[in-house]
């Protein structure tokens, strides 16, 4: 093999190389502003994540506080039912062990705490279940305050269940209620377009 050949075969490996680890260090440099829509996240960026479970979100006069909050915050439309809500959301949270301050946040986030709320997509009430979801978790009027936060409440204890071995569950169970639970499982994360709405449910829940 004469010189010419060697330098031509250096040149072309080398080329190789440097195309592969330029892929790599591109990807590894991209931060959350430059994730495309549509990548899949693991972590949620700058939140404070509160627990799951009922006993994470107990505060002094706990029904008093979301009552007010859901009077703020509803429509006004709504606020006369803020009495009832914050009673349906005490007493299911309790029952299923979530924490009453998501539940909240997630109602305010999905209807304004307007029990008539229907999106485009044909989810309905408080907690804009579907009705096949409704359905499988025995919510047969969804426009109930009682039954919608019922159902609700269940669903989310159910999908804090599903990632509870994961260290972002409330993130992932957040984006579950969005996405489907399946698809979070399967890409073991969620979507950039995603973090924007737990975001406003982790933001909601400070409020409280």
């Amino acid at each position: 093999m004469d010189a010419t050949s060697v330098i031509v075969i250096l040149i072309f490996a080398f080329s190789i190389i440097s195309g592969v680890t330029g892929v790599k260090d591109s990807q590894y440099a991209k931060t959350p502003a430059q994730t495309p829509s549509g990548t899949y996240l693991q972590k949620p960026a700058h939140l404070e994540v509160p627990g799951p479970n009922f006993q994470d979100g107990v505060i002094n006069d706990l029904q008093s506080r979301i009552d007010s909050f859901i009077r703020k915050y509803a429509r006004k439309t709504s606020r006369a039912d803020a009495p009832q809500i914050a009673e349906s959301i005490v007493r299911y949270s309790r029952k299923y062990n979530v924490n009453p301050r998501l539940v909240t946040a997630l109602v305010a986030r999905e209807s304004r705490f307007n029990k008539y709320a229907v999106s485009s997509a044909g989810a309905q009430g408080l907690g804009q279940l579907m009705p096949s979801t409704a359905r499988g978790l025995k919510v047969y009027n969804s426009f109930d305050i009682d039954q919608n936060i019922m159902g609700t409440s269940r669903y989310m204890r159910y999908l804090f269940n599903r990632f509870k071995n994961k260290q972002n569950q409330v993130p992932f169970g957040i984006a579950g209620y969005l996405e489907g639970p399946n698809a979070v499982k399967r890409n073991n994360g969620y979507k950039s377009s995603s973090s924007g709405y737990i975001k406003d449910i982790l933001k909601i829940y400070q409020k409280i």
